[in-house]
């Protein structure tokens, strides 16, 4: 902090004004020149600009000027000086560059800085990492006298107060930035995923009526080899719909687009209406621990039993034989439910990213366990969107297994919240 000796200016009362501007103004472009105004109030200057650093980059330029002068700046043409506040952090006046030797250095670029702001005084302002972030410059003093050392430093006491302000409001500022990109990114991927869903989807639907149609030997029988390929057909067309389907319900997700249709049910019903779309295979053993005292739970039907078809799914998939157990418990205010199975396991390291989309665990061409990948990381967003959520334990060579929780008293879901 600079010191207080100086009787010229009242730094207690600069303070407060200082405090009460910035709590009033908040930060925003518009109050640049309420800054300025105040800084040139204080020191009886005619005028101000204030210069800032474009973003990251190494540009300059005006960001607010209080004599209302739009004007081309030309770093270039004052680079020796620009580089002179940056290392010494201090302010200068045109008056030291003219009259004083140590300043002769810098002189042809501070004249044509000063000319250029048809200023007087300028002192700099710092950000992160000690890096020059702009520069504060001030017009000739209104009673015409010259800016001495009291002025000068004032003006480095603003600059300080200046800085840390400016740089988290332009922190804040950019990080709103972002987040409009990343938004907008988002629904452009939902909206190409949903086109490129419909324009997959339909001649898909085609091709599968059709291969149905062979299938059920309507326009004749078919050889046992053309019967195998017609089969081969339907299972990698139904994959794929699955697939796409998949994708869809992740894009509207992450859009905060998926309608939740919210009612209370016991969870053995919609259990059994999942195992009735996935195949065990016969050297799987499955064991229910449901049972008419499981409380029943509230949330989207469907979307439950999606969360259950791709957990048993998996369990299935990763079971080549040995047990898979269904079981739930009372956790709280929500209900636990756990699918274990004793299959191939997961590495430790691995369990984070088994819950990020398009991961597999073996991955290449000639993988063992088909499929996109989505599934887990699909389910997790609509167990988040229930305010529950899914986590998994697992040990190569000893099983998996698959928590979620889901709510036992009314939830009210704001769609935009399946996008966090």
């Amino acid at each position: 902090m600079f010191p207080f000796q100086k009787k010229s200016y009242d730094y207690k009362k600069l303070a407060g004004k200082w405090s009460g501007l910035c709590a009033q103004t908040g930060f925003h472009e518009g109050c640049y020149a309420k800054w300025l105004q105040l800084i040139a109030d204080a020191l009886g200057a005619q005028g101000g600009c204030l210069v800032l650093r474009e973003g990251s980059g190494a540009s300059l330029g005006v960001k607010a000027c209080l004599d209302g002068r739009h004007f081309s700046f030309h770093p270039q043409d004052c680079s020796k000086l620009i580089q002179w506040l940056e290392k010494n952090k201090r302010g200068i006046t045109r008056r030291q560059i003219l009259e004083e030797p140590q300043y002769f250095p810098v002189k042809i670029h501070g004249l044509n800085f000063f000319l250029q702001f048809q200023a007087e005084a300028c002192v700099p302002l710092f950000g992160g990492q000690e890096r020059l972030a702009g520069i504060l410059v001030f017009g000739p003093k209104k009673n015409n006298r010259e800016y001495g050392a009291a002025c000068l430093e004032v003006m480095e006491w603003f600059a300080a107060q200046l800085a840390p302000w400016l740089q988290n409001g332009l922190l804040t500022e950019e990080l709103r930035r972002r987040q409009t990109e990343v938004d907008a990114l988002r629904d452009l991927k939902s909206q190409m995923t949903a086109n490129l869903s419909h324009e997959l989807r339909t001649p898909l639907t085609s091709v599968l009526g059709f291969a149905e149609i062979l299938a059920e030997e309507i326009d004749g029988p078919l050889l046992p080899e053309q019967k195998r390929h017609v089969a081969e057909i339907l299972n990698g067309g139904e994959r794929l719909l699955r697939t796409l389907s998949a994708l869809v319900d992740m894009a509207k997700i992450e859009a905060g687009q998926y309608p939740l249709n919210v009612s209370q049910f016991h969870l053995g019903p919609v259990l059994e209406g999942a195992l009735d779309e996935i195949a065990l295979n016969g050297e799987i053993d499955l064991e229910v621990s449901l049972n008419g005292h499981t409380p029943m739970v509230y949330g989207d039907l469907q979307m439950v039993r999606q969360v259950f078809r791709q957990l048993l799914d998996n369990a299935a998939k990763y079971t080549p034989r040995g047990k898979v157990t269904v079981s739930a418990g009372r956790k709280g205010e929500m209900l636990e439910i756990c699918v274990a199975d004793t299959g191939i396991g997961i590495a430790k390291e691995k369990l984070p990213e088994i819950f990020r989309g398009f991961y597999q665990i073996s991955s290449g061409l000639t993988r063992t366990y088909q499929g996109p990948g989505i599934g887990l990381a699909l389910s997790k967003k609509m167990v988040e969107a229930h305010g529950g959520r899914l986590w998994a334990e697992s040990r190569p060579g000893q099983g998996s297994q698959f928590f979620f929780t889901l709510p036992l008293k009314p939830i009210t879901i704001r769609h935009k919240e399946l996008a966090a």
